[in-house]
């Protein structure tokens, strides 16, 4: 997840769903319309995502900041965006203490957050960050998974005695909600507790194709935790593994007649929530 000129050429699922998000529920977020209005985001990543979908809903002057938890990211971001007014990026991790990134940047009237809050362990410290975040009357939309079957890939290759000294951490990077019974109970829960009173949560069934291998193997390069504690060759050998494991869960089909290629079904629950503070 370091890896932002990897990410940002295979990150098609991502830039789907946020363009089909943003047109089903951006109307939600209750734009000014003034000089001073404000909009962070939570794990921009490469920043084409918050330029190519979130900024062209904004009104014209507005102040953007774009955040990750990787320093890597947020260079790649500053230096491809280096040209656009008004718009900043910086580092941010939004499951830990908030208080010297508050003082620098002050609340916000808007907040969104596309494929991110998944990877926090203790979404309750996340939401709490959102919505200390916001200035009062400010609104959030949030985009998270709750299940994938990357998760479950993950908990399996960890278990094998091959791939488990370097995944010893495998439940960091697997969604909270990926076994539960109730996610949208449990998100009603957080969000209540920490203060929001005004809130929807939608939940829906979708599902990405990746056509051929390489599509695949560069989808799975862009996001992995694990890579950099390989050398290039174990890289190599784990995402071989990482598609046997697809095979044998019958997510992927073949695409050519002879075989040569196939094509994987990712079917995912995704979780969209809409707040106010």
């Amino acid at each position: 997840m370091n890896k932002p000129n990897l990410y940002q050429r295979a990150n098609g699922l991502q830039r789907r769903d946020a363009a089909e998000i943003l047109e089903e529920y951006g109307h939600l977020l209750q734009w000014h319309g003034n000089a001073n209005e404000s909009l962070l985001d939570i794990g921009c990543g490469s920043g084409d995502v918050l330029i190519d979908f979130i900024v062209p809903l904004m009104p014209r002057n507005a102040r953007i900041l774009g955040t990750d938890v990787s320093e890597q990211m947020v260079r790649f971001a500053r230096k491809a965006h280096f040209d656009r007014e008004n718009l900043f990026f910086d580092t941010l991790d939004i499951g830990a203490e908030l208080d010297s990134f508050l003082s620098s940047w002050g609340q916000f009237d808007h907040i969104t957050s596309f494929y991110c809050l998944h990877w926090v362990r203790y979404q309750n410290v996340a939401f709490s960050n959102i919505y200390n975040l916001l200035k009062p009357g400010g609104d959030c939309l949030l985009v998270f998974l709750a299940r994938n079957p990357i998760f479950d890939i993950y908990d399996q290759m960890s278990r094998s005695s091959k791939w488990t000294k370097y995944m010893t951490d495998v439940d960091k990077y697997i969604s909270p909600y990926q076994h539960c019974e109730n996610p949208t109970g449990e998100i009603e829960e957080i969000l209540s507790s920490v203060g929001f009173t005004k809130y929807q949560i939608q939940i829906t069934d979708r599902v990405y194709v990746y056509e051929g291998m390489e599509s695949l193997k560069k989808a799975v390069q862009a996001v992995n935790p694990f890579s950099e504690r390989m050398t290039l060759e174990l890289q190599e050998e784990f995402l071989h593994d990482y598609i046997g494991v697809l095979n044998r869960m019958s997510l992927s089909k073949s695409c050519c007649e002879d075989g040569s290629d196939f094509k994987f079904l990712t079917p995912y629950k995704l979780v969209v929530v809409y707040a106010a503070k």
